[in-house]
This record gives structure tokens, sequence and C-alpha cells, in this order.
């Protein structure tokens, strides 16, 4: 190998040379200047946490030390002050990097030399952790490492996190921001995870701010355009973030939520004297309760010309009204009076295109700069009380009602379930209902009998109940929409095989030079019956995106088809790395349980090793959770009649009652737990 070659390997120059061994070179910079008021202070520092940055040394010559320094003057003297008083003794082992050559010697003594490596942040920190353990003040480690007091405040708090996250940064496999937001986490644990991740090139950000925000309540919350300064004169505490890079978090969620529902209450009452059934909700956006219906969309240029004209007239007096609000303080004494005409015009905007329902429910949510929003919804208007002229006789054509559909009513009951949720993310529940629906698919696919009783019974449904089927609200899909999930690939046992048999059919189809009716009806009986399995089968959709929107009555669906067919999804298929993924350690150990798999080696495996373990242990056993099969399970208690005298009905939050589209409980008494694992809380009609 060349001399060249050789020449631009990195060397590794670093040393440990007792202190007794190290003199200071005379061509040294600073040879001559005396020692400042500093150096005791770079003495503590150094007995705290060691040198940091080595020692540029060279050979001693004749009638010279071992060792020379070349620079480090300072801590050379800090050194030689311990060694006086005592606290370090002369063999005391000093990190050098030695340069033997003259044009080593010469480039450690530039000015501009850059080829020394600077010292990595994170042995800043490490350092700092060591001289805050040495009980050195803030002021003192700023000073003896050069940096601001602020710098110092900060960068302590990372000194805590786990040795791996400071491996990674150091490793460049993770960025200061990332290590801020890990120091944050309190599990260091959880610490040790994400760092693992990032040094296998796994982490994103978005884990890490999801996994330190996750469901965190701020000051940013837009309850606090209502609440403003009551939290903090109730007794609310706040938490500053540590970095001061994020909103202070709030501590008293519950008296958060308590003061503005006080605040809200006499909107609430505004809205009982109309006769509405009145929810308050952390954020808009879901379904309607049972018993209503969301308004539909409205496009004023198929309206007839009074309608249109009355929406133009409410939407005016909308604009009008939140003009009027301009900079006052809705936390102030004067909301209700400020907000009223808000409100009352955004009701009249909702009711006046409305013909064939009228508004029954209100759904109250907070508003960072309103204050306050509301989303209406209606019920449908029987046919009998609909008169579509003066003389009072109905008109098909103009209310939509025929012989068909009855007058609307509750003709749907849907069981309450407990659904299992709890220690999961809002990832993990989409993928547990995303392969139990796969599942369902080919167990429908493969009983003819059972397709036929579900597709009858959902069009049977679309068109005869009054308000036809809500989107969501059914298992089936009867747009026959085939079902996917864009984000995961198929499941080659499950979906995959129904999937494959129906592109079979597609090839057949195409070779007839037959036209569809034509080909179906070309079909052996049998043939036909099998086909209508498969496609009702895609058209399943039992998916829950969040664990927050819980589909009550699809999930009974599904366990009625389930039962039907004699589901059992491990007859095809049994977890694999690909689902067993999204869990975390924990999650694993527990399904191991559940198996009653008792092996010592589980507990201290990685992650990584122990997702092929439990996948070899489902399979041996033909096994899989419990939360991927359709049965319902009982919930476990439904609210006491008993209300507090303020007529504000608690929110009942757990585990238990979520909503999606269409799905909330209304009891018969009109006081309804309408989406309280979102957070909502409800009004009752008087």
């Amino acid at each position: 190998m060349s001399q060249a070659a050789n020449s631009a390997e990195p060397v590794n120059r670093q040393i440990f040379v007792p202190l007794k061994d190290v003199g200071l070179a005379p061509e040294n910079m600073r040879f001559d200047e005396p020692i400042d008021a500093g150096v005791p202070q770079l003495g503590e520092t150094i007995h705290a946490a060691g040198i940091l940055i080595p020692i540029a040394i060279r050979p001693g010559r004749k009638n010279e030390q071992p060792y020379m320094a070349l620079d480090g003057r300072r801590r050379r003297y800090a050194l030689l002050g311990l060694l006086e008083a005592g606290r370090i003794a002369e063999d005391y082992p000093v990190k050098c990097e030695l340069f033997e050559t003259k044009a080593e010697q010469l480039a450690a003594l530039s000015l501009t030399n850059t080829e020394r490596a600077p010292v990595h942040v994170a042995d800043v920190i490490l350092t700092i952790g060591r001289l805050r353990k040495s009980r050195m003040d803030t002021g003192a480690i700023a000073k003896a490492l050069g940096y601001p007091e602020i710098e110092i405040k900060r960068l302590q708090a990372l000194a805590g996190v786990h040795d791996t996250v400071l491996d990674a940064l150091r490793a460049g496999k993770m960025t200061l921001k990332q290590v801020r937001l890990c120091a944050r986490l309190e599990d260091k644990a959880q610490q040790a995870e994400m760092a693992e991740d990032a040094l296998e090139g796994r982490l994103h950000d978005y884990h890490l701010h999801q996994a330190v925000t996750g469901e965190q309540i701020t000051v940013e919350d837009p309850r606090f355009t209502l609440v403003g300064a009551r939290y903090s004169e109730a007794g609310g505490r706040v938490a500053s973030d540590l970095f001061g890079e994020l909103p202070d978090r709030v501590l008293d969620a519950d008296k958060l939520q308590a003061l503005w529902v006080e605040r809200v209450q006499p909107f609430v009452e505004m809205f009982k004297q109309l006769e509405f059934a009145v929810f308050l909700g952390r954020e808009s956006g879901y379904g309607a309760p049972d018993g209503f219906e969301r308004l539909p969309y409205v496009n004023t240029y198929y309206l007839a010309p009074e309608v249109k004209a009355k929406v133009v007239a409410a939407r005016e007096k909308l604009e009008a009204a939140r003009s009027a609000i301009g900079d006052v303080d809705l936390a102030g004494d004067s909301a209700f009076e400020t907000l009223f005409p808000v409100l009352q015009a955004t009701m009249e905007l909702a009711a006046a295109p409305l013909t064939s329902m009228k508004l029954g429910a209100v759904l109250i949510t907070p508003d960072a700069q309103d204050g306050l929003d509301v989303e209406f919804y209606g019920v449908w208007t029987p046919a009998e009380n609909v008169a579509a002229g003066d003389d009072g006789e109905d008109d098909e054509s103009e209310n939509g009602e025929d012989d068909i559909r009855g007058p609307a009513q509750r003709e749907l009951e849907i069981p309450d379930v407990e659904v299992d949720i709890e220690g999961a993310s809002n990832v993990l529940h989409a993928t547990r209902t995303d392969v139990a629906t796969r599942g369902l698919i080919r167990d429908l696919a493969d009983n003819p009998g059972v397709a036929l009783t579900a597709l009858i019974a959902q069009l049977f449904k679309a068109i005869t109940f009054t308000a036809g089927v809500r989107q969501g609200s059914s298992a089936l899909k009867i747009d026959a929409t085939a079902y996917s999930r864009r984000s995961t690939p198929v499941i080659a046992a499950l979906d995959g095989e129904v999937r494959a048999r129906l592109a079979a059919r597609r090839d057949a189809y195409r070779a007839s030079g037959l036209r569809p009716i034509a080909w179906v009806d070309s079909l052996p009986h049998g043939e036909k019956m099998a086909l209508l399995a498969e496609l009702t089968a895609m058209s399943l959709d039992v998916r829950e995106e969040r664990k927050d929107m819980i589909r009550r009555s699809a999930r009974a669906e599904a366990a009625e088809i389930a039962h039907l067919c004699t589901a059992d999804i491990t007859v095809h298929w049994t977890p694999d790395a690909a689902f067993l993924g999204f869990h975390t350690k924990k999650q694993l150990i527990e399904l191991l349980d559940e198996m009653q798999v008792e092996d010592a080696r589980a507990t201290s495996l990685k992650k990584d090793d122990l997702v092929p373990f439990v996948v070899d242990a489902c399979a041996e056993r033909q096994w899989a959770p419990k939360v991927l099969s359709w049965q319902l399970a009982p919930a476990e208690a439904e609210l006491e009649d008993e209300s507090p005298e303020d007529g504000v009905v608690e929110p009942v939050v757990s585990d238990d009652a979520s909503t999606e589209s269409g799905d909330a409980v209304m009891p018969d008494e009109e006081v309804a737990d309408f989406s309280a694992q979102a957070g909502i809380d409800h009004q009752a009609v008087a």
C-alpha cells in the first residue's frame, strides 16, 4: 500500500499520560502568560467531569519531561492546582493526543487548524450531568464550559436521558430536537426504545411527537376562549415545557371542563327552551346521535326562489352577527349577549333550506375564535304532517315520501357493546379492525347462503326504512365498493384469496364475449351463488380508523354475519409479523400470557426478536386474539336515572361507549350519552 494511502487513514492519537510526565512546551503560544483567575474554577470542573478536550502533546526532548503540552496550558495548571491541594495524585491520568512528527506538531499549534474534531454536544451533555452531580451551580458550569447559562439549563435537562439516546445523538441518528422530545418522556425504557428505532433508521418525528404530546391539553385549548383566567383563579395548574418550545400543559383537565360547561350553561338553557336535545362536545364532526340525522348539503342553485332567498338572508345575518363580535373579550361576563345573535343566525341558516326535516338537536363545541361552535341535527317530519299545498294534500313529488317508506320513527335497535381498546393506539385499533374485516370477508365468501341473507337485509333497510341507511352504520356497502385499505397490502390467506377468485371470474367473463347480465345468467346456479358470496363479502367494511369511533351498529351486523358463518379467522390465518409489528413489547407479552406461553426468554428479547417468537407461538396453537373476532361483549352498565341538581348530566368517560356515523346511544328519556369516549357531555330536554 502506498504512503499516500496510509496517510489518508484516520489515526487514533489519544493516550493517557500521568500528570507528572506532562510539561509545558516552550512553543506553546501562551507559554509566558500567567495563571488567570479562572483556572481554579476550571480545576473544579475537571475534578468533577474530567478533561473534556484532550491536551495536544509531543514527545519530550533532552532535558524535558517525557511529554510536552502544545496546548492546554490552563488545563495543565488547573490539574497542578488540584495536585497541590492534594485532591489528585501525581499519576493522575491526563487525556491527551500525541503528535509525533514535526508536521503534525505544526498542525496542532496552528490557530486555524480544523483537523481536530470539535467536542460533540453529547459529550457536553454528559459533562453537565457529572458537574450537576458534584453540586456545581449553573453559573459555574456555564463559565467553565463557555456556554450561556440559559443554554446550560436546557442542556442539563438532557443529561438525564437514557444512554442510548445520547449514543444515537453522537452517531448522528438523532437530532438535538429529537433528544429534547425524548427528554420529555418520563419512561426511560420508552426513551431507549425510541433511540433504538433511531439507530436502526426507523424513527420519525411524528412518532416522537405522538408519544410526547399524545392527548395532552394545553393552554391553547379552545375552551380557554370562554374560560379565560377563571381556570387559574379556581386553582387550575399548568406545567411549563421543559425547553420552552411547547405550550404550557393543563394539569387539571376536569376543572377546565367543568368551568367550560358552566360558561355554556346559558346557551344550553336557551336551546332547551326551544325543545332541542343539547349535546356538549370537545370537537365537532361526529355522526348524528340516534334518533337524529345530519343535515343535508345545500346547493342554493337547486333551491326554489323563495327558499333560496331565505338562505341568502340567513347567511347575511350570520355574517353581520359575527362581524359585530369584534374585539370583545369572550371570557368576560358579556359572552352570552355577544354570542346570542351569532347562534340565533346560525340556527336560522341551518333551518332555512329544510322541507321534510326540522331541527331537533344541537352539538355545542368550543371554538378558539368565536368562543363556541354549534352543529345542528334534524329529524324527519312524518309524511302525514307535511302539507305540500294549500289543500293540505300530500304531494309525493315534493315531500319525498312514498308508499314504501313509513313515517319517521326508530326502526333499528343498536345493542350496547364493550370494545377492548385499553392500551391500544389508534393505529393498532385500525389495524385490528382491518385484519378482522379481512377475516370475515374470507368466511362470508365461503358461505353463499349467509351472503344472500346479508345482501337481502341490506337492501331491505335501504329501500324500506324511513331515513334510509346512514353512511358508516352498516357492515355492507351497498354501492358495491370493494374493501381496501391503501396503507396496507392484501392478506393472501384472507381477502387475497377472495380477490384471486374474482380475478379468475373476471378473466372468464372477458373470454366469454358476453355482457355482464348475459354472462351471469349463463352461469350454473352454484356458480352464481358462489359469485354472489364473493362479491357480497368484498363489500364488507367494518374497519374503525380510531378507537374513539366505534361503529356499534356495524359491529352488531358483523357479529350476526360471523355467527351465521361460524367464522373463525384462525382457519385461514394466524397473526403474522406485519400485524404484530404494530404492538408494543408489553402488548406482545400480554398476547403470550393469553396463550399461556411460559418461556423466560420472552421478557429478555428485544421487540424485533419478540415479534417472530409470538408469530411462531400463534401458528403452533392456531390462535388469534379475541379482538379479531366479531363476538359482541355486553356493555357493563347504563346511565343512572338520577341527574345532578344543576341539570348537567356528567359524561360517561369510559372505554365502553364511542361513536361513529349514526351509532350514538339515545335512551328513551332523550338523555343521550353521545360520544362519551370523545369527551362529549350532554344536556337533556326537560
